[in-house]
Parts: structure tokens; sequence; C-alpha cells
């Protein structure tokens, strides 16, 4: 390994610094609140204005019963339901109050008080629909108001009832392209669709031909956020690109959205990004682990026709299915397995463990660091052109392998890539 001088170090530390992006935090769950439509409606007694009138969506309809106890109209929601909150309008209810309970059960026999407004009434002020919340959503079929006459006399009387339900719908609002700041312009990502296993397709760019949408793309299979880190899952033994014989869940650099291409003998490129490895696959022989969670790419031959391809490759190294303990960081690629005859390994490092890590490539030599410390440098001894930066999930050594559950999970909270 070519050591770097004091000078080269101190400017390197200074651009990880510079590069280095605040972890986005925090997210919170969407909460969908539905109108539910009830199956039937039903009452113990009616005066001609009946119960189906308090579903008809006309407020100069309604049902009406006499009587200030034991009065009572009766949703039947089909099955079980969320409940979180009533809507009902009130016939004359800007000139009186309504005296009533809600109820809920899965039987008509077994009925809870949910909301009760026995003695303190409706508003009394409006006609229009009032919104009755329950104190916390509960789960029930039917849903009766049991009436108590009114502030004039003892009618009970509904023009109309709503019934919503309010649920958390499994989605963040933080998506994961969010979460680590990528657009349809800096970043593609390469992911699958469908279950893993035989049916799941690989796609190198997921919102090309998938019809995913790349602002709401959250795939709790292979590409999903908790609001804090973007996660990158990857299950041996499925397709891959053309080009390779592992497959991948990762981001390719574009620009503007067009392939990325630079040289890196000229000008500084560089890229951090923070990322921790949860878990590795089992490997070829089913002992040993290995994935890449960033690297940079080169052509497959460049202009001195050299085949260059994966110029550095970043990788944690351990055993099959491991997910906590200690790893090696092994450094694979072009400039290792081919300049200096094999890969590059050192020890100190953890899955689970966040890191910050910066690949720069200037002058034709590639620095890799983690946070301000130089890890690795190497000169290229080949023309230099044509490359792009990577990050997310790469398997290593699963070819040829079939799907049996095996996975890599690795979490990334912030990326940044500049070009100077």
């Amino acid at each position: 390994m070519t050591a770097c001088t004091n000078e080269e170090l101190q400017k390197g530390e200074k651009e990880a610094a510079t590069n280095e992006v605040p972890k986005t935090t925090g997210t919170t769950m969407k909460l969908v609140t539905t109108k539910l439509t009830p199956a039937s409606v039903s009452d113990n007694g009616n005066d001609g204005n009946v119960a189906a009138n308090t579903l008809d969506g006309n407020l100069s309809t309604r049902w009406s019963s006499d009587g200030s106890t034991g009065k009572y109209i009766t949703y039947d929601l089909g099955s079980s339901k969320s409940i979180s909150s009533l809507k009902i309008a009130w016939h004359q209810g800007d000139q009186r109050k309504s005296y009533f309970q809600i109820r809920v059960g899965d039987s008509t026999g077994s009925l809870t008080t949910v909301y009760d407004a026995k003695t303190t009434g409706s508003s009394g002020t409006t006609t229009a629909l009032e919104t009755y919340t329950l104190s916390s959503p509960v789960t029930a079929r039917y849903v009766r108001i049991s009436c108590f006459g009114n502030s004039l006399t003892t009618w009970n009387s509904i023009a109309e009832t709503e019934i919503y339900s309010t649920v958390d719908d499994g989605l963040p609002d933080t998506y994961p392209t969010s979460v680590i700041g990528i657009t349809a312009n800096t970043w593609k990502i390469n992911s699958f669709t469908g279950t893993p296993g035989s049916s799941a397709v690989y796609y190198d760019d997921i919102t090309t031909a998938s019809g995913v949408s790349y602002n709401t793309y959250n795939d709790p299979n292979y590409f999903y956020t908790d609001g804090t880190w973007t996660y990158f899952k990857c299950y041996r033994g499925l397709g891959t690109s053309s080009n390779s014989s592992n497959p991948r869940v990762e981001l390719r650099e574009l620009n503007n959205g067009s392939s990325a291409s630079w040289d890196g003998s000229v000008g500084t490129h560089t890229m951090t990004w923070t990322v921790k490895v949860d878990k590795l696959p089992k490997g070829e022989n089913g002992t040993t682990g290995v994935l890449c969670f960033g690297q940079i790419h080169g052509p497959s031959t460049n202009s001195s026709g050299v085949a260059v391809d994966d110029i550095i490759r970043v990788q944690f190294d351990g055993a099959a299915n491991q997910s906590t303990g200690t790893v090696k960081l092994k450094i694979s690629g072009y400039i290792t397995e081919k300049v200096l005859g094999g890969s590059k390994s050192f020890t100190g490092y953890s899955l689970g463990t966040s890191y910050t890590f910066t690949i720069k490539y200037t002058g034709g030599k590639v620095y890799l660091y983690n946070g301000s410390t130089l890890v690795f440098s190497q000169q290229m001894d080949t023309s230099t052109e044509g490359n792009y930066f990577k990050a997310g999930n790469y398997l290593q050594s699963v070819k040829n392998v079939s799907y049996d559950g095996s996975y890599g999970l690795v979490g990334i909270s912030s990326l940044t890539v500049s070009h100077q």
C-alpha cells in the first residue's frame, strides 16, 4: 500500500470533514381517515321518517322517533372495523340540544358506551354535521346511537350520520429517497419487484420499467426506511444485471438524469456516505459472507484497452448470515486485485455500527477515509476515464447459488457526491 504524505492526509481530512452531511432524523407514520359504509341500518321505531334517511347524504331527510328513553338507530358495518369518530347532523340542531350515547360492539346484545352525551347533548347551534371523536379507536361491527330526547321535546331526530376509521397505513411519511436526499436526476435505483424468490424481477432502473414512482418507492423486501436510515436489502439467488453474477439493491450515480461518467485524473471526485451493515449474506461456500456497500465503477474497457470495471469496492467480510460482532473491511477491485495483486483487509470494524466513509479519486489516485482517518490509497496504473459512484448493497461471491432466504442488509443515512 502506498503511504500518503502529511500534506495529502491533511488535505483529505479537510475534504472528508467538508463533505460530511448531518444525519436525517425522525419520521411519523401516516394516519389515513376513511369514511365507512354501513351494510345496513335499522331502528327500534320511527314515525315514517326511516333510518335509511340518515345515509342518503341529504340533510333535508331524517330519522325520527318519539321517546325520551330506549330509542335508538343501529348501523351494521358488515364486519368488525376500526372506528375513530362519528359525524351526526341533528334535525333542528340549531334550535335544541339532542341527548345521546354512542355504543359499539360485535353483537347487538353486547354493546359498550364509547361516547356519552346523555346529559351534555349536542351543541344546539347547527344543523350541519357535528364531529364526535372517540377517546381512542375501537373495533366493532355495530354502531348504535341511543337517544334520550332533546332540550325542548322527547323527540329524537337524526338527519345524517357518517362513521369514520382512522388507521396507520403502514407507510412512512418520509420515503427512502427523501431520507438520503436523492432524486431521479442524481441516482438511479437498481432493485426488484415481487416477493423474494422465483417471482422477484430485477430492474437496472426500478422506476423506468416497473411502474414504481421514484419519490415514493418503498418496498419492505428491498428498499425502505425507518425515517433515519434508508435500508437496502438483497437476497442471494435473485436475478441481476446482464454484466454481473451477483444481485444488488443499490444506487448508481447520474448526472442530470443521465449516466455519470468522469475522469479520475481531472479534478477531484468525492463520495461521502454514512452507512451501517446489519447483516451479511451466506456466500457460495456456505461459511463466509461478504457484501459491497460503496464503490467507484469504471468502464468495462478503457481507452488503454484495459478492463477496469470496479476500480474500488468497499466491503465487509465475515461469516455466513452474520448479524453481530466484528468483521473485516475489505478493499477489492482493480486497484487491489490487478495493481496490488490481491484484496486488502483491515480490522476494527463491526456490524450494526455507523461509519462515515469517503472515497476520493483525484490525480489518478484513489483514497478511502473512515471519518477523517485515511484507511487506504493507491495510484491507478492505466487511463482513468468513464467512472461513476455506486452505493447500497451489492452481494459478493454468491453467483450460481439458489435462493434460500439468506440476505444482506445495509443502511445509509446520508449520501453526498461532489465533483470539483
